[in-house]
């Protein structure tokens, strides 16, 4: 590195920093696209607590399909939104209100949440069809980093540092 020059990054780098970006709006797309052929907002979802043991583990992630309210039956896994602000969660149906509503229950769990007795139709992002197992961990995590920007911020920049020291 010539003297003067500050920071150089490598063709190398440049290619890889490039590869990185490439494979987030790859994702992003993969997922709109599945949303698509799926029809739901909420194509993909990895679970986030043991609620669903031993049918899930948390870490999985689950594949959803958008499903019409008619075809919605009890003993099906669903993932709701119980407000518009809250995580999604992944439960069973087991019981169909009078009133067309639902409700659901985690296969682990002995009793109902509140907001588990009246979900609507409209609070339901899909029907779980496909189960990855352990590779929402990642997800997980990252959004726990998230939580904690000032590591986030170290571990990119201790990233960073790595490619300069390499270049």
């Amino acid at each position: 590195m010539p003297k003067g020059d500050g920071m150089h990054i490598s063709r190398e780098d440049k290619k890889n920093i490039l590869y990185i970006i490439f494979g987030v709006l790859l994702a992003f797309g993969i997922n709109q696209t599945l949303g698509f052929v799926l029809s739901t907002d909420m194509p993909v979802v990895a679970v986030e607590s043991n609620s669903m043991v031993p049918t899930f583990q948390k870490g999985d992630i689950l594949v959803l399909q958008g499903v019409p309210e008619k075809d919605l039956k009890i003993g099906d896994i669903i993932v709701f939104s119980p407000s518009p602000t809250q995580t999604p969660v992944v439960h069973r149906i087991i019981k169909i209100n009078n009133d067309g509503t639902f409700q659901t229950r985690g296969d682990a769990n002995s009793g109902q949440l509140p907001f588990e007795k009246k979900i609507e139709y409209s609070q339901i992002h899909g029907k779980v069809i496909f189960i990855i197992p352990y590779i929402g961990w990642v997800k997980i995590i990252l959004m726990e980093l998230l939580k904690w920007p000032y590591i986030l911020i170290l571990l990119l920049g201790g990233f960073v540092a790595i490619l300069i020291y390499i270049s």
